[in-house]
């Protein structure tokens, strides 16, 4: 490139909608413009599909190396907010200007010389009104938005699993429907969504992008209101009934929502607990339930200990044999009897709503004056003492549901071990096994027989 030299500048908006100048069009008017000058353009720099307000322009960088070593000393552009919208660009610029001679020739906004006040004034001018054209678009972008989510109307760039888009039109791509139909039904009838990701992919089920779905992808995709015909609008729901047909009738989809509920809430049983069998190993002498404490004799050693101090045993011993014993259940030919609800989910978790519905709307009684506090205390008592028995049940269910998926797992050990939360993990034990530790009249804590601790399996 020769000493100062004129270079055209050009930028490729991010707007979609047709309205900023393509790249071919800028540089034919640059090029008239720089000819009305005569002036001999030395080269073009485009920055293509790249945003003046994000990211990095590669194209703008050179420019500004080529102004800071002087070899540019004209720039042609089609308007400035093609060069610049940040302050900090045009103060770049600025101070480019102040130490080399620079000239700015625009097709739609004059030139620009940014060496005297007049001339930086007007570049700021210039900057403020581009910037407020983007924030304003934007503004007016989020209004539409919302508009058409309080319409109805389903908007999508890329084809969501189970639709199409047929000349406007949202349609059913009903193999696909068959599908997310097929797994909502299956978590409403009790199982999980890692068991049913894991049975898509043996059956050869892909998504969109023709890789097996993983137990997260297809949960979002049918956990989706749209495919009840919901719309939602920045997570709230806007429109009941949506514009397009839904894959799952409303009867389904709030039993979905139901089960969904109740299981977020067992996710978070007995969070706090650390050990596999605290507060759910029972003392052989006295039946108190088994806590775990520190054996400070033998260097702080953990144990299960009697909350009533009558046993204590090594925790690690006895989780060991535990855990050893429940695997090589689990591996027994009749265990899916053990996988077999004794009970509908689905109506369980759709009484335990109901009944939080019914607590909610004691309050309303009595604003309303047709029940008194008294009363209110009395049904609220009886009301909550149902919803902890709904809850203790679905709690046992949940067991079931993972036990599902502990079963179908390619390794037992390994799912056990590398992917079972110690919440999930204590679930199973729970739903399958009675714990107790015996008392021992020799050796204490270090002396370990594993005939003091007695398993029994649920039937």
């Amino acid at each position: 490139m020769s000493n100062m030299a004129t270079v055209i500048y050009a930028r490729q908006s991010l707007d979609k909608s047709g309205e900023a100048a393509a790249v071919a069009r800028q540089i034919k008017e640059c090029r008239e413009l720089a000819d009305r000058h005569k002036l001999t353009v030395a080269r073009e720099l485009v920055d293509n599909d790249v945003s003046a307000t994000k990211g990095t322009r590669p194209a703008f960088q050179e420019l500004l190396r080529g102004v800071r070593s002087g070899d540019i000393d004209t720039i042609v552009v089609w308007h400035t907010d093609r060069l610049y919208r940040r302050v900090r660009d045009l103060v770049e610029l600025v101070e480019l200007a102040e130490k080399h001679s620079l000239r700015i020739l625009t097709v739609r906004a004059g030139d620009l010389d940014l060496n005297n006040p007049a001339g930086r004034m007007m570049a700021q001018m210039l900057g403020a009104a581009a910037r407020y054209e983007v924030e304003a678009k934007g503004a007016r972008q989020v209004a539409a938005n919302a508009q058409r989510a309080n319409a109805g109307e389903r908007h999508f760039a890329q084809r969501p699993y189970g639709y199409e888009r047929i000349e406007g039109k949202i349609q059913i791509v009903e193999s696909e429907a068959q599908v997310l139909r097929e797994a909502v039904n299956r978590v409403v009838a009790g199982e999980s969504w890692y068991s049913i990701a894991k049975d898509f992919k043996r059956r050869g089920i892909v998504g969109i992008s023709g890789k097996p779905f993983s137990y997260q992808n297809l949960m979002q995709r049918a956990t989706n209101p749209a495919i009840a015909g919901i719309r939602t609008y920045l997570g709230e729901v806007v429109n009941e009934e949506g514009n397009w047909p839904p894959l799952i009738d409303r009867v389904t989809w709030d039993r979905l929502r139901n089960v969904m509920i109740n299981r977020s809430r067992t996710q978070k049983w007995d969070t706090k607990i650390k050990y596999l069998g605290s507060r759910l190993y029972r003392c052989g002498k006295c039946g108190a339930r088994m806590v775990v404490s520190r054996d400070y004799k033998s260097g702080g050693t953990p144990v299960y200990q009697c909350e009533n101090l009558d046993t204590r045993r090594n925790l690690e011993r006895v989780d060991e044999l535990v855990e050893t014993a429940l695997l090589e259940r689990l591996s027994q030919p009749d265990v899916l009897s053990l996988l077999t609800p004794s009970e509908d989910a689905s109506a369980l978790a759709a009484e335990s709503q109901e009944t939080r519905e019914r607590i909610n709307g004691l309050g309303e009684l009595y604003a309303d004056g047709i029940l008194t506090m008294g009363a209110v205390r009395e049904q609220k008592a009886k009301l909550q003492a149902r919803l902890d028995e709904l809850q203790a049940r679905l709690n046992a269910m949940e067991g079931g549901t993972i036990l599902n998926d502990l079963v179908s797992a390619n390794s037992l050990e390994s799912f056990w071990r590398d992917f079972m939360t110690i919440q999930n993990k204590r679930r199973v034990v729970d739903a399958l096994m009675e714990v107790t530790i015996m008392p021992t009249k020799r050796g204490g804590t270090n002396q370990f027989r594993p005939e003091d601790v007695t398993i029994e399996f649920r039937s």
